[in-house]
């Protein structure tokens, strides 16, 4: 009786699920015809009322049908949290023709705010299924925050990244590995590599304009196995906005302390068939000019010389970037970019690092003292998209000139000499005053690559995605030409082609990667890649790398955990490999630094309360680190001054926090590392020389006014830094002096702003950075510690026609 019973059960069973599940269609059903009638507050109610009937394949058309009546009945806020629920079903959603606009913006918008980022696998997927810990900078924490430049937006929200400084250009570290400018972080454009192919360098500065910024994705971890040389410690993509983003013209001018003035203009439209945005930004600042007394060499430790010293000064020729992009025909991509900036060094040369009078020097090629880059890039992308098949195809071609501006001091102190190469004999002057010396040159690079993508089995079951792509480049070092000078102004020894100090060559690399991603189940997916990067260098030797990565995610409904493995590589600089300047000089045999990593990231989100969390536990071990030797730099040997002899292992925990509500907003992270291990790497104990061991940043927003025509918002930026140790050396009383006890004092430097908008056309902002006025410095590779920019104030107006 029983086995009967339960037969009967079993039977009916599956009916009375399917009765409920018909139940729950049946009230979403009667819920649309009543909001394509007209009735959307009956919708709503019909909707609430089969709230417990709905399946999990229902929900994402629910939610859509709760924004659109909410919508329709001018309740914007509500409309908002139902598509970010959509998206939290479905963060892939397509919008269709039957979307109306504001539906359609909502989603678009809500769509970055739901973390979809394309960097990490180069296809579409949310933050939580990212093989690597990622933080995502939107639009509106860029404004947030205040931020100027790319190091500002940086340094602000992502853990892991601290601010160093270069005498001559910004700089930026990341878990704790820099040099004298930033070359251990791959920086590109739309997936367009920035970084000089010379030297790896791309600074953080104003040649990239953050107004045509939509979103920066940053992988904080290696990347070689997608983007190959260069991503060693961080991939950071700067997504920019397109046409139908800006709709119009934008105009935006501001002004502010230290001789400061910028302007921007934007513009974008989009048609049918085509998108179009262009950009140019102008950047122009005195900086702040700090008197530097003889009297005063006990406080930095400098050579006992009268003069200034110069914070963060881009002038004379102001720093640019014009550019547009153009889209057609849903197939073609066109990008061109022009872009430049020169920064006023702080210090004269580092081997004399005294302070000097910026304005007695000559102008070279119209550029006073500093390091200067101007480069051209353009881009032409084919993209075609079958049903599980797609393709990407770019030709590709960059033109740089870089310019290493040099002087050495006003007034040097006695025995200070100068090495003068004539055909490869060296001879020795003793130089006096206004001693000056440039190094520039030019070099280009084409190439092109080409990218499938193929996605099988269908949701529910298990699927995923293979990519395969590969990737050839050709570089050309063309010309440099070099000079010395004394005397601020007389020229003398030039250095052409002929006797050139940096070797002429072209140089050959390709390369083949294939990606997987595969969901064993909705919750259960692994991520793997493996590149190959192959190059012949100038000098006929070859070069290869072998870079594998694994990663496996469990995504739950509000959580996820993920462990991964990477390994990394940056190649030795051309500008190091074939430079025969004695304080250059390295070996043309220097190997690629490698990095492996091993991280487990956890990630919590909670949609409801707008809150998400994430921390990153995660073990660095690098290996053949370029390591400069004092000891034979700027003595006319040929022992080289750049050898691979350093290693560094590293432990940290990144944890990163942000948290929305009505009329709020705020973002945190606390970031500590310790070294475990090292050898030739600047190292103090168990910390990285000018590297905080532990760094803290918080930013709050708090709306003061809100409605249809008028938004104000209040912004504060706490960023907190422990003490860093930093053995100095320099000269004290005019003779050597090194102190292996000096140390930075920890800081916490307060920014505020205030960011008024009206009618989505006119907005105004006044920013105040370091606002109690603090006197802090930071860190260099040069042995010194240099004084940051007090309190400064930038008031910016635009309007959008």
């Amino acid at each position: 009786m029983r086995t009967l019973a339960f037969i009967i059960l079993s039977c009916l069973f599956p009916c009375l699920l399917q009765a409920q599940e018909l139940s729950g269609r049946e009230h979403y059903a009667a819920a649309e015809t009543a909001y394509r009638d007209g009735r959307f507050k009956e919708a709503v109610g019909l909707l609430r009322e089969g709230e417990d009937a709905y399946d999990e394949a229902l929900r994402p058309n629910v939610c859509r049908l709760y924004a659109l009546c909410h919508l329709a009945m001018d309740d914007t806020e509500q409309a908002e949290h139902y598509v970010r629920l959509l998206l939290r079903y479905m963060p892939y959603y397509t919008l269709s023709l039957d979307d109306p606009v504001r539906f359609a913006d909502l989603v678009e918008k809500n769509r970055v705010s739901r973390n979809t980022l394309v960097t990490a696998s180069q296809q579409l997927e949310t933050l939580e299924e990212a093989p690597v810990p990622v933080t995502l900078i939107t639009e509106d924490m860029i404004k947030s925050a205040g931020a100027e430049t790319l190091k500002d937006a940086l340094t602000a929200y992502v853990p892991g990244i601290t601010a160093v400084e270069g005498n001559s250009e910004l700089n930026i570290a990341m878990h704790g590995v820099y040099t004298s400018e930033q070359q251990k972080i791959l920086i590109l454009l739309n997936g367009h590599r920035m970084n000089s192919r010379a030297t790896n360098v791309q600074a953080p500065d104003y040649s990239i304009s953050l107004d045509k910024v939509k979103q920066i994705e940053v992988l904080r971890g290696p990347a070689s196995s997608l983007y190959g040389n260069a991503a060693l410690t961080a991939v950071v993509n700067i997504i920019t906005k397109e046409g139908k983003d800006v709709d119009g013209i934008k105009l935006s001018l501001a002004t502010g302390s230290f001789g400061t003035y910028r302007g921007d203009l934007l513009a974008g439209k989009s048609g049918s068939h085509s998108d179009f945005i262009g950009w140019a930004s102008v950047y122009a600042s005195e900086g702040e000019a700090v008197s530097y007394p003889a009297h005063a060499t006990g406080v930095w430790r400098r050579i006992p010389i009268d003069g200034n010293i110069y914070l963060n000064g881009f002038n004379r020729k102001p720093a640019y970037d014009v550019g547009c992009i153009l889209q057609w025909n849903g197939h073609w991509k066109l990008y061109l970019n022009h872009q430049h900036a020169k920064m006023q060094s702080v210090y004269s040369y580092v081997a004399v690092r005294a302070p000097y009078t910026y304005e007695k020097y000559r102008r070279i090629n119209g550029e006073k003292p500093g390091h200067g880059r101007t480069s051209t890039r353009g881009e032409l992308q084919y993209y075609h998209q079958w049903k599980d098949l797609s393709l990407d195809a770019n030709l590709y071609a960059d033109i740089d000139r870089q310019m290493n501006y040099e002087v050495d001091g006003d007034t040097l102190p006695d025995g200070y000499t100068v090495i003068l190469p004539e055909d490869e004999v060296f001879s020795f002057i003793e130089a006096k005053r206004g001693f000056f010396q440039l190094v520039q040159w030019d070099d280009y690079t084409y190439g092109a690559s080409v990218k499938m993508s193929y996605t099988y089995g269908k949701e529910g079951r298990p699927h995923g995605t293979l990519l395969a792509g590969f990737q050839w480049e050709n570089y050309t070092f063309a010309s440099s030409d070099a000079l010395l000078g004394d005397n601020f102004d007389r020229i003398l020894l030039t250095m052409s082609e002929h006797n050139a100090q940096i070797r002429q060559g072209s140089e050959q690399s390709c390369s083949a990667f294939l990606q997987g991603k595969h969901y064993f189940t909705p919750c259960l997916i692994v991520n793997g890649g493996l590149r190959y990067d192959y190059r012949r260098r100038f000098n006929g030797k070859t070069v290869h790398s072998l870079s594998p990565r694994l990663a496996v995610i469990y995504k739950a409904n509000r959580w996820s955990v993920k462990a991964c493995y990477a390994r990394s590589f940056v190649d030795a600089p051309y500008f190091y490999r074939a430079n025969t300047v004695t304080t250059y000089r390295g070996s043309e045999n220097l190997s690629p630094e490698y990095m492996n990593a091993l991280q487990l990231v956890f990630t919590l989100s909670v949609p409801d309360i707008h809150l998400a969390y994430d921390c990153n536990l995660y073990y660095n071990q690098l290996s053949n680190l370029i390591y400069f030797d004092k000891s034979t730099a700027g003595t006319g040997k040929d022992t080289p001054v750049y050898t691979n002899a350093g290693s560094l292992g590293l432990f940290g925990v990144e944890n990163s926090l942000s948290f929305t509500a009505p009329g709020w907003k705020a973002h945190m992270n606390l970031t500590y590392q310790r070294v475990t291990q090292s050898e030739n790497y600047i190292v103090t104990g168990n910390s990285v020389n000018g590297i905080p061991s532990v760094t803290c940043n918080l930013l709050l927003s708090k709306s003061i006014l809100q409605n249809k025509r008028h938004t104000l918002w209040l912004d504060a930026h706490l960023s907190c830094h422990s003490r860093q140790h930093l053995p100095v050396s320099g000269y004290v009383d005019g003779k050597p002096h090194q102190d292996d006890h000096y140390a930075i004092k920890g800081s916490c430097i307060l920014n505020m702003g205030i960011h008024y908008e009206w009618n989505r056309r006119m907005e105004t902002s006044l920013t105040c950075k370091n606002v109690l006025d603090t006197w802090y410095t930071r860190a260099s590779m040069y042995d010194i510690d240099v004084p940051q920019q007090g309190r400064s104030l930038l008031w910016k107006i635009g309007y959008k026609f």
